[in-house]
């Protein structure tokens, strides 16, 4: 049974992780666009936490072979991909904000 909620506690934290790195989506566009934050310190701040938080993702969609069970292989390799590539992403737009941006929008 414990390795039940072992299972269960992973798969809580992936999706809780993903959210948050898909609100990290809202929050990259947002502020390239519109310029949501005038506060270069927060704005930085949060594209840091926003990578930080996507780093676990493709590490426990590799390393956990019983996260979603229903998966078949092909399913998971689509998984390990789509938190590969949202790491890369993150990884860019932070490094875009905290070298280049200083606080107000693109466009």
């Amino acid at each position: 049974m414990e390795s039940k909620n072992k299972m269960v506690a992973e798969a809580r934290l992936f999706v809780r992780l993903g959210l948050l790195s898909f609100m990290g989506f809202v929050f990259y566009y947002a502020h390239l666009f519109f310029g949501l934050l005038d506060n270069v310190v927060l704005f930085k701040t949060l594209a840091i936490t926003f990578l930080l938080a996507t780093i676990p993702l493709p590490i426990i969609a590799v390393n956990n072979k019983k996260l979603f069970p229903e998966l078949n292989s092909s399913g998971k390799a689509v998984l390990t991909l789509a938190t590969t590539l949202l790491l890369f992403h993150h990884f860019l737009m932070t490094f875009i904000f905290v070298l280049f941006l200083k606080g107000e929008s693109m466009f």
